[in-house]
């Protein structure tokens, strides 16, 4: 499993230090909205890492896990192919940041590993 530290783009690690941050000092809240936050921002510099939520099944061709459907954030993707986050509730559990910080830094480790294709 990937450390923060071994998170090569410094954007990327800062934010990924930042969530374990908040999730060791007990703000869950925080930590899961920066793990949302951070998801969005890969997604927009890595395109071809955006699930086909619109398949059933939601992932064909795609082997990488979606966001984790915790019932507190949701991820969209719009026509045009845009990433967007819904946040259903206000507040959440350890459990639930600590779900989208490991998801979050597996996929950064991910796309780090395999760059896109040409």
């Amino acid at each position: 499993m990937s450390r923060p530290d071994d998170i090569q783009a410094a954007d990327f690690r800062t934010a990924i230090e930042e969530a374990d941050r908040l999730l060791n000092e007990g703000d869950y809240t925080s930590a899961a909205r920066r793990c949302a936050e951070t998801y969005i921002q890969l997604l927009l510099e890595r395109p071809d890492l955006l699930p086909d939520i619109s398949a059933p099944g939601g992932l064909p061709g795609r082997s990488r896990a979606m966001w984790p459907r915790t019932g507190g954030i949701s991820l969209t993707v719009d026509g045009d192919r845009k990433p967007a986050l819904n946040f259903q509730k206000e507040r959440f559990s350890f459990s639930e940041a600590a779900t989208y910080f490991e998801f979050l830094r597996s996929e950064v480790h991910h796309a780090e590993q395999h760059p896109p294709r040409a």
